[in-house]
């Protein structure tokens, strides 16, 4: 789902820097968490320099091939721990030898950000989610909000789609993942250090207008599936299913979980299929196709869930003529 210290606290004083450093990168993470970093801790050290760890180190990687140009396609997920890094040495192959590295969005573009955030997650006119939701969502969600160190003050300002992002990174920060080991923000550190091109493959403001544009009914109820997501034993333990799917890069096992999610009678469901997959996929193969014509060798890092199903990005590029093999 890296702004300036001024603009966030503003917005998240109590949470002080841990929610909102990007926005909106998963886009289908269990309750469509929207990965946010902190400052501190990063594993720009640790991406390819230390010792490989024992194990598989995570993700699935992909090289397409196209009428003699070729790049690589790196499945991420947007919170994790120190111990997924560093990155197996295959894909610290690719990524040495890349021209560019291309992203969804560059997590640290606090500039591109910030404006959109104001615009699409905040209410500008002293409103708050607390005038506008139900009882009993508002007693649950105060539950959730105790849980994870805030008060309902301190996030009042929220609109409800972006108070259900934070709720979803703190529960994923309950269990010890953290997005500052997000593997956008690795990548994205990589390129930094490395002198790479970074490429965004989208815009702060088509993600963010993809759940600001929601009506308020519907971001009440985006809420609501979210608030029962992790309310919910089974459905919790489904969202950390999909970091040990990554970690195994368990493709089938994601397809597999993708469609049980997106097959559920839910808002929230529909939506990830709807618009955050099928209506983003396309012009992210697009941008990926022109990419390739333009900077042979490239290394592109997307989202997981946008690499399985039907309607995949992969699938696109061999639709585009483009042969797919998987490299890890």
């Amino acid at each position: 789902m890296n702004l300036t210290a001024a603009l966030l606290n503003n917005l998240l004083r109590p949470l002080q820097r841990c929610a909102l450093r990007r926005l909106l990168l998963p886009l289908g993470l269990g309750a469509l968490l929207a990965a946010t970093g902190a400052a501190g801790a990063s594993c720009t050290d640790t991406i390819g320099n230390a010792a490989q760890a024992a194990g598989r180190q995570g993700g699935a990687l992909f090289r397409i091939d196209r009428d003699g140009r070729s790049a690589y396609v790196f499945s991420t997920i947007h919170v994790g721990r120190a111990d997924f890094y560093p990155l197996d040495d295959r894909v610290l192959q690719a990524l040495q030898q890349a021209s560019c590295v291309a992203l969804e969005i560059d997590p640290n573009n606090t500039q591109a950000l910030a404006p959109w955030m104001a615009r699409y997650g905040v209410y500008a006119d002293g409103k708050s989610w607390q005038q506008e939701l139900p009882a009993g969502l508002q007693k649950n969600l105060n539950a959730l909000l105790e849980k994870y160190g805030m008060t309902p003050a301190s996030v009042a300002n929220l609109k409800p789609w972006l108070l259900a992002t934070v709720l979803g990174i703190s529960a994923y920060a309950s269990q010890g993942y953290q997005p500052q080991f997000g593997v956008d923000t690795a990548l994205a550190n990589f390129a930094k250090s490395s002198n790479k091109r970074l490429i965004e493959l989208e815009t702060p403001e088509q993600q963010l207008a993809l759940l600001g544009g929601l009506s308020a009914a519907e971001q009440i109820q985006f809420l609501q599936d979210s608030v029962d997501e992790i309310r919910d034993p089974l459905k919790a333990q489904r969202a950390l299913q999909l970091l040990t799917l990554w970690r195994n890069g368990d493709i089938d096992g994601l397809a597999a979980m993708l469609a049980e999610m997106t097959g559920e009678q839910t808002f929230s469901s529909r939506f990830v299929q709807r618009a955050l997959l099928d209506g983003r996929n396309p012009g992210l193969a697009d941008r990926i196709d022109k990419l390739s014509n333009a900077s042979p060798h490239a290394f592109v890092g997307i989202g997981m869930l946008h690499l399985v199903g039907p309607n995949s990005v992969l699938t696109l590029l061999q639709r585009r003529g483009y042969a797919v093999q998987r490299v890890y």
